[in-house]
């Protein structure tokens, strides 16, 4: 068929995301934060022995944004200085990189939810009825869970140095990532195309090879009886 922590008490959700039934719900809630924080705790030290120091300060500092609740801020900090109109402030100092890679390694996994979440239901459909490979799975839960940006901080990287990253990161060989990464996913609808590495700098973004949209996202976020009410709903996004 083709087919177009401390426990965070409250989702952080990119304000420009359109909203998603089902999405937040309690099960599929717990079931990102789990699998996010599992994901993050693999990717951090990919990234730092991967990135530069410039690069790795950024990306520390995305991070302080997206899991400010796990690093034990009171509210999400602002590094840069508002506007006397807006009511002006001091921006906030971003924490040394090395302290938020510890935290955040050391933080708890959220547990799974007990009932198995919709999208946990769903993914695991696909995987059988399109004979996913674990790479190929491991692309579509990242781009599920970092729908609107929410996370995966941003950074750039030469094509061959990402390929290598999300090797390490999926643990899996470099053939495994490029079976990943080719048109297959997007062909059945269910990834967007990535945008091609700029020419001029040969950098590839992570977020670019995580592009969902946002009817895969809705499809995969609710409950169905059966698998064809699922492949029904995803035959609607194409």
């Amino acid at each position: 068929m083709n087919i177009g922590e401390l426990n965070m008490s409250a989702e952080i959700i990119n304000p420009n995301s359109c909203y998603i039934a089902g999405l937040d719900s309690p099960r599929n809630l717990a079931f990102r934060r789990h699998h996010r924080m599992l994901m993050l705790q693999r990717l951090l030290p990919v990234l730092v022995d991967v990135l530069n120091a410039q690069q790795l300060a950024d990306v520390s500092c995305d991070l302080e944004l997206l899991y400010w609740p796990v690093l034990g801020h009171a509210q999400s900090p602002c590094f840069f200085e508002i506007p006397a109109f807006l009511g002006s402030s001091t921006p906030d100092q971003p924490m040394e990189p090395a302290l938020v890679v510890e935290r955040l390694m050391a933080a708890p996994c959220p547990p799974l939810p007990v009932d198995v979440a919709p999208a946990a239901r769903n993914l695991e459909r696909l995987r059988k009825h399109f004979d996913l490979s674990p790479s190929q799975r491991q692309r579509l839960l990242c781009a599920y869970l970092n729908y609107g940006g929410a996370a995966w901080p941003c950074f750039e990287l030469p094509a061959p140095a990402l390929r290598t990253l999300l090797a390490a990161w999926w643990r899996v060989d470099l053939a495994a990532v490029d079976a990943a990464l080719d048109d297959r996913l997007s062909v059945l609808g269910l990834m967007e195309l990535p945008d091609p590495c700029d020419a001029g700098s040969d950098s590839c973004s992570l977020a670019s090879r995580l592009s969902i949209p946002s009817a895969v996202v809705q499809a995969l976020s609710l409950s169905y009886a059966t698998d064809a009410e699922l492949f029904d709903a995803l035959q609607l996004t194409v």
